[in-house]
């Protein structure tokens, strides 16, 4: 399907669609959070109610809020609210650490913030009750408004389609946060094309508990299901026995999640094969996709584990696999409709390896006030990755490391992600992360590993021997630290650069 195609089939924003929907499908599910259903309908009613309530507060177009909740009901009807006040939702989550909130809610300069509190004994918003009048009370929805005060600089934009919808905070590998402004049409593009090559319909039933405050979660998941009328199944936090649980009671036909989650379902069932009739997708995202793991998964639940690459500069969503051609390895798969690519030839980098660019509608309207690391990044509407890719005999993208993290060993290249996945095949080894340490004139290959809490004599030194059957010589790290838990954003993403503060 060609750019121009998919552009017009494009709805206008994620408020528009809930309202279209409301119109076309009322009584059909569209969400189930915190043990409630909320149809199309109510919700629509719900969105409008928040953004009188907001609209009354001052809260226009451009205006930045935070929304610092978990997943939930509450998040969910708050940014489509937000969304249809042409206002900008900062999605955060209140798990990161106090100092890590400030810096983001102090560069976001809102005018207001959302925040979670305790709900009135017996209070939920029902469809019955009288939503035509603005919202009084928003500990029904468990939230609590807190106005800043600030005057600040709405966003402006050009089109429609420019208007920025969400700000999503990088935890980048510096570990300063960058503002990237999605907009509307991002949001729209992704969620179109996503739901589409996962096949998903009005009867679908997608389970997650991917945090709304990163990309994957908003704009894959959630708007991908919104987009084509589904029913999202949203958990505040993951569990393996209870998503298990889920699967077979509410006949969850697609399940999203990052490889440590896949991990806990394993041991959830005790990797014997589980029955789900109703399950007909399994997506893998968000960090590379070990090999092993994904055999073990396709063999206890009988389908095969998809997997797929983004960024969050880039909506997410840039490659996936195909549901109609499911791969034996771990490649990302295909490029999205849409979305051109290049790979650009990097210096030290092997013959076939270089930069991944990629250019479509996907692709983010800037970082929040960061005029030259937008710049640095956005090149004639070229979004350099920093990722390091090559295109594979079949033509799927491999994603073989990133450009700052590749570790130049003696003169021969290593990375990291070779090295993680080499790791993971010892049977202990839950986590691993590889990174380079500066020494005079070369560098080290430092491994972090989590190991299984049932081996606890884990020898580093034998892990290195083992290494060899595996790795050729160079690659073997030159030491295996042993940590209990790695460090890591509400993703689930492992934040490598404070492995390097503290350990290297």
């Amino acid at each position: 399907m060609a750019e121009a195609d998919i552009l017009s089939a494009l709805p206008a924003s994620p408020a528009r669609v809930i309202d279209r929907w409301a119109r076309q499908s009322p009584q059909a599910n569209f969400l189930v959070a915190d043990g409630v259903r909320y149809s199309y309908q109510q919700s629509a009613q719900i969105k409008s109610a928040l953004a009188k309530y907001f609209k009354a507060e001052g809260v226009g177009q451009g205006d930045r809020i935070i929304v610092n909740v978990d997943n939930g009901a509450a998040a969910v009807m708050v940014f489509l609210a937000l969304n249809a006040l042409e206002a900008v939702a900062v999605m955060i989550s209140p798990r990161l650490a106090a100092p890590e909130q400030a810096k983001i809610i102090d560069h976001a300069d809102p005018v207001g913030i959302l925040t979670a509190c305790s709900q009135p004994e017996g209070a939920r918003i029902e469809a019955g009750l009288n939503l035509s009048d603005p919202i009084g009370d928003l500990s029904l929805l468990g939230l609590s408004w807190h106005p800043t005060g600030q005057q600040n600089s709405p966003l402006e934009s050009v089109t429609p389609d420019s208007v920025v919808a969400a700000m999503i905070y990088t935890t980048g590998t510096t570990g300063d946060p960058k503002g990237v402004m999605l907009s509307n049409r991002n949001l729209m593009f992704t969620g179109f094309v996503s739901g589409k090559l996962r096949g998903l319909g009005a009867d679908d039933r997608v389970l997650t508990a991917l945090p709304l405050s990163h990309a994957f979660g908003l704009s894959a998941v959630l708007c991908s299901v919104l987009v084509q009328g589904a029913s999202l199944h949203l958990d505040a936090s993951f569990s393996g026995a209870a998503t298990l649980v889920r699967m077979q009671s509410e006949e969850i036909t697609g399940f999203l999640g990052v490889p440590a989650m896949y991990t806990q379902l394993l041991a959830a069932c005790g990797e014997k094969f589980v029955t789900l009739p109703a399950l007909r997708f399994m997506f893998s995202g968000g960090a590379p996709l070990d090999p092993e793991l994904k055999s073990r998964v396709e063999q206890v639940f009988g389908l095969p584990l998809h997997n797929g690459y983004g960024m969050t500069e880039a909506g997410p969503t840039i490659a996936q696999t195909r549901l109609y051609a499911p791969l034996d390895d771990t490649s990302v798969g295909f490029v999205i409709p849409g979305v051109s690519y290049q790979i650009k030839p990097v210096a030290l980098a092997e013959d076939g390896i270089g930069e991944l660019l990629v250019k479509g509608p996907n692709v983010m309207a800037g970082y929040f006030r960061a005029e030259e690391a937008t710049k640095a990044v956005l090149k004639a509407g070229w979004l350099a990755t920093g990722d390091l890719a090559r295109v594979s005999a079949s033509g799927t993208l491999e994603i073989v490391g990133r450009i700052k993290e590749l570790i130049i060993r003696n003169g021969f290249n290593i990375y990291p992600p070779e090295v993680e996945a080499a790791l993971l095949r010892l049977p202990s080894v839950l986590q691993a992360a590889v990174v380079g340490q500066a020494l005079s004139g070369n560098e080290a290959v430092v491994a972090f590993v989590v190991v299984s809490s049932e081996d606890s004599a884990f020898d580093p030194i034998a892990a290195r021997t083992q290494l060899r059957a595996h790795l050729s010589g160079y690659k073997i790290p030159d030491r295996i630290v042993v940590l209990d838990a790695m460090p890591s954003a509400p993703s689930g993403k492992i934040l490598k650069h404070k492995l390097c503060i503290s350990s290297c």
